[in-house]
C-alpha cells in the first residue's frame, strides 16, 4: 500500500470514529448495537479512542451511520423559507457539529482523491471548507472580492452571477496554489523507462513513455501536479460562482480534483461548470 492510501485510510477511519461519537450524541449504545451489529463493548471502545476500526469495518460503520444520521434531512428541516421562495441556510452554516458530519461526509466521498488544497469563495463556505481542510490536514485557499494590500500578485477571476447582470471578480494571491510543471528524464533502455514510469506513477504523478530508440535512449515525460484542489462552497445556485473557482485553479496551473456544496438548487447550474475529466461534483441536498 502506499504511503498516499495509507494515509488516506486512516484519515476516514478516524473519520468513522467521529462520526461515531456524534452517533452517540443522540442514541444509545442499545440503539446502535442493534443498527450497527456490534457489540457494546467494541463500540465502547472505537468512542473512547482505545482502538479503531479496521478499513473494512470502517466502511460498513459508515455506511450505517449515515442511514440513521441522515444528513440530507437533517439540513433540509433546518433551511427556512420565505414567502418569495428564497432560503436562509444560517442554521446550518453556523452549526459546527453538523458542518463536521459533512465535512465527515465529504472526505468518505473523496476518498482516494489526490487532494493538497481546499479552495473557498468567500464567505459562508469557509467555515465547512476548514474543517475539510483541518480533517485532510491541508492548507485553505479563499478566493476574495477584493485584493488585500499585503499581497503582490493575484490570479483573479471574473463572472456575471445568474440573470443579474452584475459581475464578481475573485482574487487569490498568485502563489497560493502551486502549478503543474513538466519534466523530462532519459534512459539508456525502454525497460528502465518504463520502471521509470511505474515508479513516478505510484508516487502520485502522471508519467508516460515519449518513445526513443535503442541509440538515443528512452524519453520519459513526468507531469508534476504540485496542487490538487477540492472546491467547498456552501450552496450552489447558477454555477457561476462555483465556475470561476474551477477556472482560477486552471490559471494556477493546477489540477481540479472535485466539488463539494451541502446544497444544490436545480440542474441548470451542472452546465456552466466546466469539470475536468474525471472530476465530479458531490452534493448533500439536492433541492
Amino acid at each position: 500500500m502506499k504511503m498516499a492510501t495509507r494515509a488516506e485510510d486512516l484519515r476516514f477511519r478516524l473519520a468513522t470514529v467521529e462520526l461515531l461519537r456524534m452517533a452517540k450524541k443522540r442514541y444509545t449504545y442499545k440503539r446502535l448495537q442493534e443498527e450497527i451489529n456490534l457489540p457494546v463493548t467494541v463500540l465502547s471502545r472505537y468512542v473512547k479512542g482505545h482502538v479503531l476500526p479496521n478499513s473494512e469495518r470502517a466502511r460498513e460503520i459508515w455506511n450505517v451511520l449515515l442511514r440513521i444520521i441522515n444528513l440530507e434531512e437533517e439540513i433540509k428541516r433546518r433551511l427556512k423559507w420565505n414567502d418569495s421562495g428564497f432560503f436562509d441556510n444560517t442554521s446550518v452554516i453556523g452549526d459546527i457539529e453538523l458542518l463536521n458530519q459533512a465535512a465527515n461526509y465529504a472526505i468518505a466521498k473523496f476518498a482516494g482523491k489526490r487532494i493538497t488544497k481546499v479552495l473557498t469563495a468567500a464567505v459562508d463556505g469557509i467555515p465547512l471548507a476548514t474543517l475539510i481542510a483541518k480533517i485532510l490536514g491541508v492548507n485553505l485557499v479563499i478566493a476574495k472580492p477584493m485584493k488585500e494590500v499585503g499581497v503582490s500578485a493575484f490570479l483573479e477571476e471574473t463572472c456575471i452571477l445568474g440573470e443579474s447582470g452584475c459581475t464578481m471578480t475573485f482574487f487569490v494571491p498568485r502563489n497560493a496554489i502551486r502549478k503543474q510543471k513538466k519534466i523530462r528524464e532519459k534512459y539508456r533502455t525502454e525497460r528502465e523507462a518504463l520502471e521509470a514510469v511505474r515508479r513516478w506513477k505510484n508516487r502520485g504523478y502522471k508519467s508516460y513513455l515519449k518513445g526513443g530508440d535503442p541509440l538515443r535512449g528512452y524519453e520519459v515525460e513526468i507531469l508534476r501536479i504540485y496542487d490538487s484542489v477540492l472546491i467547498v462552497d456552501d450552496v450552489i445556485k447558477t454555477g457561476d460562482v462555483q465556475s470561476a473557482l474551477v477556472n482560477l485553479v486552471k490559471k494556477a496551473k493546477a489540477e481540479v480534483s472535485g466539488i463539494f456544496s451541502l446544497i444544490a438548487v436545480g440542474d441548470s447550474w451542472r452546465e456552466k461548470i466546466k469539470m475536468p475529466e474525471g472530476c465530479h461534483v458531490e452534493v448533500i441536498l439536492q433541492l
